[in-house]
């Protein structure tokens, strides 16, 4: 195994995993106080990448929830004006969810506030933990993208 043995490998994995949690419940604050849960939010942070648009089963099964759940899900979000249903153009028997301008425009302003309030707080960091962060950020990406892409 390279990068030690395997006990400080899953002693770091469990360090990462406590602080990205930490880091990334502060980041949903923003969201929190507009009423969108952590679920809400994932699932419409993950339709921005479908700009096409998903099937429901589609979004359940990237989500990892039960079917009745997600149906829960969607009918939240379409109620709340963040998603439409459009009739898939390859399968018009299918419904695609679909993020809609409005859940666009939330998203963009929540994660302005979140930036915002983030780059206050690297503002206060030194020049070399800047630097340490930003190193970490190209591994932390593809980390997240083999879960997000598998």
């Amino acid at each position: 195994m390279t990068g030690g043995t395997p006990r400080k490998v899953t002693r770091l994995a469990g360090e990462v995993r406590t602080e990205v949690s930490r880091l990334a419940y502060h980041l949903r604050t923003p969201a929190t106080r507009s009423g969108i849960t952590p679920t809400r939010l994932t699932a419409l942070s993950a339709l921005t990448r479908y700009p096409d648009g998903l099937r429901q089963g589609d979004l359940a099964e990237l989500m990892n929830i039960s079917a009745p759940s997600m149906t829960r899900l969607v009918e939240i979000l379409e109620e709340a004006g963040w998603v439409e249903r459009r009739r898939d153009p390859d399968d018009q028997r299918c419904l695609l969810i679909v993020l809609s301008p409005v859940g666009r425009k939330t998203l963009d302003t929540l994660r302005d506030e979140s930036a915002s309030q983030l780059s206050e707080e690297l503002a206060d960091l030194t020049a070399d933990e800047r630097a340490a962060l930003a190193a970490a950020v190209p591994v932390l990406r593809k980390l997240a993208d083999r879960h997000l892409d598998g």
